[in-house]
């Protein structure tokens, strides 16, 4: 039921609840396992979107105006709503229903389901492009497992274990890159796996923009005559808006977030679903499968013209949920405001500026194919001593640097950038800018990379402390 008003609880105590143990902080250091607390972004220069966020300057008036309402507001005006604003931000012609969830990861639960419930006859086949480089859950979601030890709600799950015996999948996993570090073209794995699984129900899980900005070609869409669920991960969001219009139309849902390249705090997801499936699932005979996420999702987080999917599950609030989207939504909308040129500009001049940079060290190389990537993103493997730098070493490197105070930064004392991620037994480190950045650029009507420029020197000085380089 939706009961109000609700208890008053602490700007920090909605900001930290509502997801699994990766929202939660250290009783001591008050810090989450990214080294940040997610309410303290004062004195911070962000250089790390890709990975983690805190609230903004103006993420945190957006905030408090939210916990100033919700305790009056009816929960399920407030999903309407949150889903209408999600709408108005693409064509007003897309027909898509709204899913919510608390990560990216958890939306990789849900074509499961929906295959589930559609073809309950056939085996699941699930392909995954660039595990690595998604969220550190998604494999064990794309397997049909608990991915974490905790449940939105706050209740332990048994991580690793099946969601139920009923629901199975056979998934096939298909790198990012080859141990060069390339980017590996996967679209004719794909074609293979599809036509060699004629009597499978099918999820083609497909990535435009991975933790470093790789996309995969989606012409794969159009090019595949088979009966494919196909789903776009976009929980980066370094996208443009026409995109998602595009794929929808098509009949692809579309995994967004809003807590990365819009810099929400950590964790808001959700899964666009156009309706021509939502009305198939409509037409399902027995809705019991939905019953096996009973400790995952809420009724809530399903739209309300499905009320017999609803129906399996338990109506139980989130307000961390609803307060993330909602710091999100007003990001996302001020950023619209700005002219799509101009923004992808600015961007592009700062990829460009800081790779010359990062080319210039004798520290750092930048990954092969960057120019394959999204130019939010500059992805870069750390050399010292003529080899590269292993991923528990730039472990050490991140979080050294992120945990110490710094100087010669203009207006900031600490620095954030994008953790290390794993190909094969090689490792990189990112810098990511994002949208609240990119506005307080605009507004300067001038790129201003001091700090950027001096971040690189932090990085040089950091690494040669650390290794003796």
């Amino acid at each position: 039921m939706n009961q109000y008003p609700r208890p008053a609880r602490s700007l920090q105590e909605v900001l930290v609840s509502g997801c699994d143990e990766r929202i939660f902080t250290h009783s001591e250091t008050g810090r989450n396992k990214y080294f940040l607390n997610p309410g303290q972004s004062e004195g911070l220069f962000q250089r790390g979107s890709c990975t983690c966020g805190t609230l903004t300057a103006g993420g945190l008036i957006s905030a408090n105006a939210f916990l100033s309402s919700y305790p009056r507001r009816l929960y399920e005006s407030l999903l309407a709503e949150q889903a209408g604003r999600i709408r108005s931000l693409f064509s007003p012609e897309d027909e898509f229903d709204v899913f919510f969830g608390p990560s990216g990861s958890d939306m990789m639960y849900l074509p499961l389901l929906f295959q589930a419930l559609l073809q309950p006859n056939k085996p699941i086949v699930n392909i995954v492009s660039c595990p690595e480089e998604l969220g550190s859950g998604s494999k064990l979601a794309a397997e049909a497992k608990y991915y974490a030890e905790f449940n939105q709600f706050g209740e332990r799950v048994p991580k690793d274990e099946l969601l139920h015996p009923n629901l199975t999948a056979r998934v096939d996993y298909l790198a990012a890159r080859g141990d060069d570090g390339r980017i590996v073209d996967r679209k004719e794995v794909i074609r293979g796996i599809v036509a060699e699984n004629p009597n499978a129900a099918l999820i083609g899980n497909l990535v435009f923009g991975s933790k470093s900005g790789i996309v995969d070609d989606l012409d794969i869409v159009d090019e595949v005559d088979a009966d494919v669920m196909w789903v776009v991960d976009m929980c980066q969001f370094r996208t443009d808006n026409a995109l998602v219009h595009s794929l929808l139309k098509k009949g692809v849902m579309v995994m967004i977030t809003g807590s990365k390249f819009f810099q929400a705090p950590p964790f808001c997801g959700a899964l666009l679903v156009p309706r021509s499936w939502t009305e198939k699932l409509r037409q399902v005979a027995d809705f019991t499968p939905v019953s096996y996420f009973h400790r995952l999702f809420s009724s809530y987080d399903f739209p309300a013209n499905l009320p017999a999917m609803r129906a399996q599950l338990a109506p139980r609030e989130n307000d961390g949920l609803r307060l993330r989207w909602h710091v999100a939504l007003d990001e996302m909308e001020a950023y619209a405001q700005w002219p799509a040129n101009e923004s992808n500009a600015l961007i592009r001049a700062w990829n460009l500026a800081i790779s010359e940079r990062l080319q210039s060290s004798p520290y750092f190389e930048l990954m092969p194919d960057q120019s394959l990537t999204n130019d939010s993103i500059l992805s870069f493997r750390v050399k010292v001593s003529g080899g590269y730098l292993n991923n528990a070493q730039l472990k050490t490197l991140f979080s050294e640097l992120v945990n110490a105070q710094v100087t010669g930064l203009e207006g900031y004392t600490n620095v954030f950038i994008g953790q290390p991620v794993q190909y094969g037994e090689r490792s990189f480190i990112r810098l990511a800018i994002g949208s609240y950045n990119v506005r307080k650029q605009l507004e300067k009507e001038k790129l201003d990379l001091t700090n950027d420029y001096r971040l690189v020197e932090i990085l040089e000085e950091f690494t040669q402390k650390l290794f003796g380089a």
